[in-house]
């Protein structure tokens, strides 16, 4: 038995792995040394499972849609009674995915379906099912939407998901002509505001004449992009850890750290909400800051005494639906002003509680590891 889950494990690093470098190098740059590499096993483990560079693309195509697929499955817009405010709240979190580097937040079937649309028609299928089968799941939404709003569409809910679709995968090449998640950020703000036009739901305010129109909810990011260098004490840190692509792990990590931050109240103090991260490797961590060091915590739940050190603080004010966007622009800053970076963990700190601050107060600090 602890042979085949160890064979399992191997296999999923592999494709995990797979996501990581596709989407950073390109189909066609990646090799099979690539992948092993950073999976941290060797050629003999890859060819155990997988015939070529395109067995492994077609798996790794599969997989994507097995995660992705959990993700928006548990995701939040799906609790809301509302079926526009479910695709509203869906843009919503595709934007909030934009977080990291490009290869943490863009797709991987969009990525390589541009590379081998004319030479691979095996994995231009899969991709194709892959963005569709996604485009799916929205139509039921859609079709609910136009009946409730009384819409008089001459399109289906097919055609509108399949739009929807093509305005994020756009968005993601636009993201990588310009070198960061803003462009995407914009075109996801306009797709909202197309969805709001088309079913007529807007908020209402009224001139100073006394007339009333209607504009699209729009809240401009307040991020103050002046570095302070600050000094992160040593932290007693409780945690999950995943590896993977960021969107993906994240709501992950944080779902199960929710689940569990009761069971680690119970025998330790809770100072702090924050999460460590190293984008090279995929490493996000969901986690807790307490008192002193822990006892008695929950499966499942790590521990470590964060060194902590130097960092240049980016301050955040408003919702965390904001962070990718923001994130992608202390990325450019950094890049910019050539701060150097040392090789650590990157940190989000949640300064207050959003139980009891609106989202327009919340404040999140984005801390970068400099030398």
């Amino acid at each position: 038995m602890e042979r085949v889950q160890n064979q399992h494990e191997s296999k999923r690093k592999l494709l995990d792995a797979a996501l990581r470098v596709i989407r950073t190098r390109g189909y066609q740059a990646t090799r099979v040394e690539d992948v092993c590499e950073a999976a941290g096993l060797t050629k003999g483990s890859f060819f155990h499972y997988f015939t070529s560079k395109e067995d492994l693309a077609l798996a790794a195509a599969e997989h994507w849609n097995a995660v992705t697929g959990a993700l928006f499955a548990s995701a939040p817009y799906r609790e809301l009674a509302d079926p526009l405010d479910r695709l509203l709240a869906y843009i919503d979190f595709r934007k909030a995915l934009l977080r990291g580097e490009l290869p943490e937040f863009t797709c991987l079937v969009g990525t390589m379906v541009q590379e081998i649309y004319a030479t691979n028609p095996q994995l231009r299928e899969a991709c194709e099912r892959s963005i569709r089968g996604h485009a799916e799941t929205l139509e039921p939404d859609i079709a609910a939407a136009v009946k409730k709003y009384g819409v008089d569409a001459e399109w289906t809910a097919q055609s509108l998901a399949l739009y929807m679709q093509a305005v994020i995968q756009g968005s993601f090449i636009l993201a990588k002509a310009k070198g960061g998640p803003e462009a995407a950020a914009a075109s996801l703000d306009h797709l909202r505001r197309y969805f709001e036009l088309l079913f007529r739901k807007s908020e209402s305010r009224e001139t100073p004449g006394g007339d009333t129109m209607t504009t699209p909810s729009e809240k401009p990011l307040q991020l103050n992009l002046e570095p302070e260098t600050v000094q992160w004490p040593e932290t007693h840190y409780v945690f999950i850890e995943k590896q993977g692509p960021f969107p993906t792990i994240a709501p992950q990590a944080w779902t199960e750290l929710h689940a569990l931050t009761g069971a680690i109240a119970e025998h330790n103090t809770i100072t702090g909400y924050m999460s460590l991260y190293r984008m090279g490797p995929g490493i996000y961590r969901a986690g807790v800051s307490v008192a002193a060091k822990p006892t008695q915590l929950p499966a499942g739940v790590a521990y470590e005494n964060f060194a902590g050190g130097k960092y240049a603080r980016f301050v955040l004010t408003g919702s965390y639906a904001q962070l990718g966007p923001a994130t992608g622009k202390v990325v450019e800053t950094v890049r910019e002003r050539g701060l150097p970076l040392r090789d650590d963990f990157h940190i989000e700190h949640y300064v207050n509680d959003p139980r009891v601050t609106t989202e327009e107060q919340l404040i999140t600090h984005i801390l970068f590891p400099v030398a």
